[in-house]
């Protein structure tokens, strides 16, 4: 749909609620009789997320339910992840938001959406954590008030610094072509030999450098693989949310972020990168990665899966290994997964809409998604059953290797949410000063990382200042974690 026939869309009156994922069945169920009345109600469940690579999964599902459960229908909308968030909150306020919908773009958490009366507790919800692992649901991020609302579908054990590599010229320049390098002494070698041999045509290394916010992650996942010890207050590698949690402070100034700092200024000064990364973005870095330019370049489990979509013809050459570490064993930490798709309180037909996206708790989903080879799906296990590329499945084996649960603050408490929408992002951001870092406009590495930190201190201390003056229980000791250990899963027992 174009940016117009969106705000047409929204702008009409008495619009049908919107979209949601359907199921297969065979006997009658509670879901397919709760589909029967959707379908009296008008015949339509909309949904709305922004998972434009599993369009295709997602839209095949929506036929199986429909096939299911004649007279219902799914009408299904992809929305760019920049226009999500305004488009939801113009539904929400004319009351026309869609019944079951990610929330891209929205900069709330889970916790201030429900306080703020925007989502609905799911039906059937026992019947969905019976199709759960373990510890996959946490009060504050999937319950509030024993009630719950979402629950994951993306593994949090996945990083986006893998090491794919361009098999041939890695091995050309003496290296594992099977694993790749291990350590940064490593790949620094190997990064030299490929530039040296290729001779202006080919070098060690390609990274879309225009790109900060990817960089900043970059970053800070090479200082876990150097031993930075992080929790995270939100998912994802979002800066105001990385914490020590033994002591709940900032530690950009650390000795593990110098030392990754210090290994990516070292590429450059080695000249082994692709000269014209410090113009391109993840995707045109990879798409220049796969014409042979370059030998390595960082990034998550769906690289082959697009490689495998846009370059077919070089699909056979690529190879992956595991983040470089100091050590070539690295231990990273993962927010616990948020939920990733929602009711809204807004829906007349929310038994039907959990039902539906109950299809997305199963391990046969897990085996669906899997076979897209983009996002990690929750059950690591059904990538072993999955028709993929040998590389994704190498991919998440090194991920449930070398990647922990941290704790999260805002499991511990959600009030948090408030001081993290609070807080602005001091600038230059930490993708921002790497960049600076890596052009030479800033020279003096620990200098530039203590300011940064003393700034992320200040800022969150303002905050919670800020927040608490409003009568919010809150305070720097949601932030620590002192039964935390370093290389373990912080599990869902040790919250309590």
């Amino acid at each position: 749909m174009t940016t117009l026939g969106r705000r047409r869309f929204l702008g009409l009156s008495g619009a049908a609620l919107a979209g949601a994922l359907g199921v297969a069945g065979c006997t009658r169920t509670s879901t397919q009789e709760a589909a029967a009345r959707a379908a009296d109600g008008g015949g339509v469940i909309r949904w709305w997320d922004h998972f434009q690579p599993l369009k295709p999964l997602h839209e095949r599902i929506f036929a199986e339910y429909a096939k299911a459960n004649p007279g219902v229908r799914v009408e299904h909308e992809v929305y760019n992840p920049n226009e999500m968030g305004q488009a939801l909150q113009l539904a929400f306020k004319s009351n026309q938001i869609a019944d079951v919908h990610s929330v891209a773009g929205l900069g709330l958490s889970e916790a201030a959406l429900v306080a703020s009366g925007w989502l609905a507790p799911l039906a059937g919800a026992e019947a969905i954590r019976a199709k759960l692992p373990a510890d996959s649901l946490l009060e504050g991020l999937h319950i509030f008030d024993g009630k719950v609302y979402t629950f994951p579908i993306f593994s949090p054990r996945q990083y986006t610094t893998l090491n794919w590599f361009n098999r041939e010229l890695v091995e050309r320049a003496g290296g594992d072509p099977v694993n790749g390098p291990a350590t940064w002494e490593e790949f620094r070698a190997i990064a030299a030999r490929i530039t040296r041999d290729g001779g202006g045509k080919a070098y060690g290394w390609i990274q879309g450098l225009a790109f900060h916010e990817r960089l900043q992650v970059h970053v800070v996942e090479l200082a876990m693989s150097a031993g930075a010890p992080l929790a995270m207050a939100q998912g994802g590698l979002g800066e105001l949310g990385l914490v020590d949690p033994r002591t709940g402070e900032y530690v950009y100034d650390t000795e593990p972020f110098v030392q990754a700092l210090e290994f990516l200024l070292s590429l450059v000064r080695d000249k082994v990168v692709f000269p014209a990364s410090t113009s391109l973005d993840a995707r045109t870095a990879r798409a220049r990665w796969a014409t042979g330019v370059a030998g390595m370049f960082f990034d998550g489990s769906w690289n082959i899966g697009v490689v495998n979509g846009q370059f077919k013809q070089f699909v056979d050459k690529v190879g992956v290994g595991p983040i470089p570490s100091p050590s070539g064993k690295p231990v990273l930490y993962g927010a616990p997964a948020p939920g990733q798709l929602f009711v809204s309180s807004q829906s007349r037909h929310v038994e039907a809409a959990s039902g539906l996206l109950a299809r997305f708790a199963g391990p046969e989903y897990s085996k669906e998604l899997a076979a897209f080879m983009d996002q990690v799906p929750l059950d690591l296990e059904a990538v072993k059953r999955a028709d993929v590329h040998p590389t994704y499945k190498r991919a998440v084996e090194l991920f449930g290797q070398a990647v922990r649960l941290a704790p999260s603050p805002l499991v511990r408490n959600p009030a948090i949410a408030q001081v993290m929408s609070e807080m602005k992002s001091p600038r230059p951001t930490l993708g921002e000063l790497t960049q600076g870092i890596l052009s030479g406009e800033v020279t003096d590495i620990r200098k530039a990382l203590r300011e940064y930190t003393g700034k992320m201190a200040a800022e969150r201390e303002r905050a919670l200042k800020e927040v608490s003056g409003k009568g919010v229980k809150v305070s720097l000791d949601d932030w620590k974690f002192p039964n935390w250990q370093a290389g373990q899963d912080y599990t869902a027992e040790m919250y309590r």
